[in-house]
């Protein structure tokens, strides 16, 4: 494991992801294009899904945009935001 991939992995990181619409309307399509993406792709559920849509629902939103936290930017969640032409931004936690 190289040097970088060893930070990563300790440094958690934030994905900010602007959503297609503001409130609990844009958490809930951020969610369906996401539960699509999967099926779609013929990946696996996440056993905690359940508890990751919880997570989303109940994330502040600024202006339209949540952070969800990630480990590194190898991440499923940030192909599908990829995938779904999101507008997103990876930063490091504070």
């Amino acid at each position: 494991m190289s040097e970088e991939e060893a930070e990563e992995s300790v440094f958690h990181k934030k994905l900010k992801v602007k959503l297609k619409a503001k409130g609990k309307e844009g958490k809930i399509i951020f969610l369906k294009e996401y539960l699509e993406f999967l099926l779609k792709n013929n990946r696996t559920l996440p056993p905690d899904f359940p508890t990751f849509c919880r997570e989303v629902m109940g994330l502040d939103e600024r202006n339209g945009t949540i952070h969800i936290k990630i480990w590194n930017e190898r991440n499923e969640l940030v192909e599908f935001v990829r995938s779904m032409n999101y507008d997103y931004r990876i930063d490091q936690y504070d």
